[in-house]
Parts: structure tokens; sequence; C-alpha cells
């Protein structure tokens, strides 16, 4: 009897002690079953919009959405901001997107159009096709031209006078090719160009029928993808003073002040900043071709690119509006913008010289 009584109240101890630790395994499960049940959405960490696809298991009508932000990896190829105008060192391959122009390429990392089309097999007119890969040379921008023979390297005792004298050239053109600021130090194994673009030289200007657009099915002068090109009734020319700097006649591009200069820091800024008033005239500083009206290249915001017989480019930067298309033949003078700040703080024009792909500084080329 004794033993029958204390199994009794053993039994009658035990019963609850099993009955809660049962709730609580339930529980457990119930609670990791609803864990698992959540749907879990993840987003692209750079723009905060979903960016993968969603994991979701079978869940119950009151299941939460959790939200994990990750990083994505950064995309392939290049995109060059404003400054940059450089590929990576060893290169860089770039696929061609709506709107694109081989000159609009070439302008964003600094090279030759001439030599790009060259390296990757591409025949003038130079058609370029959306998703085609460009690949771009890493030595393009590096502070001289140094594909050929006209590129000299410093020796130690070498002064601006006596290289200019050994090879039959100006001071002044070494100065104005290479961005030689005074008192025109030259440092020891400093690449300089050995070119005067001022020389009497045969040059050849002739002039693409037509300038292909990437996405365009008609390859003719056609604007860019998206961008609205404002027609003008009659060609409006500006007369202005004008100056004659390697072989072409320049002119100011806009009326205002100077209020950024160029420079030659990585970074720096590769042509002159003008202040102005929002719709003020943007006309075209030398005769030229457009071979690009659009807004593809970040930091430029709406772009026009002119080339000037086949060695020179100049470029205008942050309009409200573009007047001209690509493929049209432009007059010194002519106005092509109205003045804006497209990818801009403040309205003013961004204006560049590039020879031969390099940054060269306007003010070397513009009147003084």
């Amino acid at each position: 009897m004794l033993l029958i009584r204390l199994f009794s109240e053993m039994k009658s101890c035990y019963l609850p002690i099993v009955v809660l630790s049962a709730l609580l395994f339930n529980g457990c499960i119930s609670n990791n079953t609803d864990n698992y049940a959540n749907n879990i959405v993840v987003e692209d960490a750079r723009s905060g919009s979903t960016h993968s696809r969603v994991s979701q298991r079978r869940a119950s009508a009151s299941s939460k959405v959790t939200t994990r932000t990750v990083n994505v990896a950064p995309k392939k190829f290049q995109e060059q901001p404003l400054g940059s105008n450089t590929a990576p060192a060893g290169g860089t391959d770039y696929r061609v997107v709506q709107g694109d122009t081989l000159f609009s390429i070439a302008f964003r990392y600094g090279q030759n159009y001439q030599s790009l089309a060259s390296e990757n097999g591409i025949e003038a007119p130079y058609n370029i096709h959306v998703g085609q890969i460009i690949h771009i040379n890493g030595n393009g921008q590096s502070g001289t031209v140094l594909q050929d023979t006209n590129s000299y390297i410093v020796q130690k005792g070498d002064t601006l006078t006596s290289v200019a004298k050994a090879h039959n050239l100006p001071p002044s053109a070494l100065v104005r090719v290479n961005n030689l600021s005074y008192p025109y130090k030259l440092v020891p194994g400093q690449h300089l160009t050995l070119e005067d673009p001022d020389a009497g030289r045969k040059v050849e200007k002739t002039e693409q029928k037509v300038v292909p657009v990437a996405g365009n099915d008609n390859t003719g002068a056609l604007a860019s993808e998206n961008e609205q090109v404002t027609p003008s009734s009659s060609v409006n020319i500006v007369s202005g003073k004008t100056r004659t700097a390697g072989g072409v006649v320049w002119m100011w591009p806009a009326k205002g002040k100077v209020v950024r200069g160029f420079s030659l820091n990585e970074n720096g800024n590769k042509g002159i900043d003008i202040a102005g008033n929002r719709g003020q005239n943007v006309m075209s500083a030398a005769d030229g071709q457009v071979v690009y009206s659009g807004s593809a290249l970040r930091g430029y915001g709406k772009l026009i690119i002119v080339n000037h017989d086949n060695e020179y480019l100049s470029a205008y930067a942050h309009n409200d509006s573009l007047l001209v298309k690509e493929g049209q033949k432009v007059k010194r003078g002519q106005v092509i913008a109205k003045m804006g700040s497209t990818d801009s703080s403040s309205v003013q024009l961004h204006f560049e010289i590039r020879y031969k792909g390099k940054s060269v500084n306007p003010l070397g080329y513009l009147p003084k």
C-alpha cells in the first residue's frame, strides 16, 4: 500500500511537468515556423529598389515581411564622371548604350577617336551598336600623347628652351600642347609631346556625311534617344574676336566670367567654367561638325561635342536646350545651345578643347 500511494503522488506531480514541457516545445516549433514563413525581400543598397528575387515559403496570413539591404557588386563596365576622363592603367571595356557615338565614347575616356576606332576594328563612318563592347586602352589621357615618335622623355639638365631648340620647335608650342605652367620647369622622366599646332601641315578636313548614333535605325544625323533638340528656323551667328591656334580659328563660346579654370590634377577641371544667365546663347567656338548631341555622359548634363579638322574636339556642357544634332555642320559663332544648369549646381557653360583626345587648356586657344 505504501508503494502504491508513493507512485500515485509521483504521477500526480509528473503530469503537470510533462504537459508544461509539451506546451513549451510546441511554442518553440510554432515560433520557428512563423519565422521561416516570413517573406524576405532583398534590396539594392545603391538604389533602394528591389534587386533580387523574393524568397518566400508557405506563410500564414499574419506573417511579416523582413527587408534586408545588401551591397551589390559594382558594374563591370566603366562609367566616367566629369574630370575623370582616363581609363584604368590596364585599360577597360565599355558597353555601348543607346545614344552613344564613337566620338562621345572617345571623349569620355580622353582618347583619340581615330585610334579608338582602329584598335577596335571600326571603320568610317564609325557605326556602333547598343551592347557592343569597346576596349579602351589605359594610356590615353596620361598627360601626353605617347603613341608615336612625336614624344620625348625629359632628361636631367633639360630645359624648355633646350628641348625646343633640339627639335626645331618654338617653346610656346611645347607650352601649349603640354599644358606647361610658368616657370616651365621640367622634371626628368616627364613626357613631352613634340608638336607645333600652329605649324603649316596637311590636315584631312573631310567631314562625315552622317554621324552614326547607337540605337538609331536610321544612322543619319539624328539626335540621341530621348534628347529634345529645339529646331531653329534660321541660323543665328554671333560675331566676336578671334584667334588662330593649332590651324583653327577660335572665338569665345559664351559671354561671361570664367569662374573656374583648367587644372592638370587627376580629378581637376579639364576645361573652363563660364558663368552666365539661363537661356543665354552658347556658340560654337570654331567651324566644325557636331559629333554628339545628348545627355548620356554623366556629369556633363546636356552636352554638345564638335569636331574641328579631325584633330580638335570642343565640348559644351550643362545646357538647358540643344539646337543642333549629330552630323550637322556648324560655323564659328553659330548658336548651338542655350546655357543652363543640367548636372550642375549653377547656371554655367563648361567648355573643353581636346587635341587628339588630350585635354588642353582652352585659354591657350581662345582670344585674349
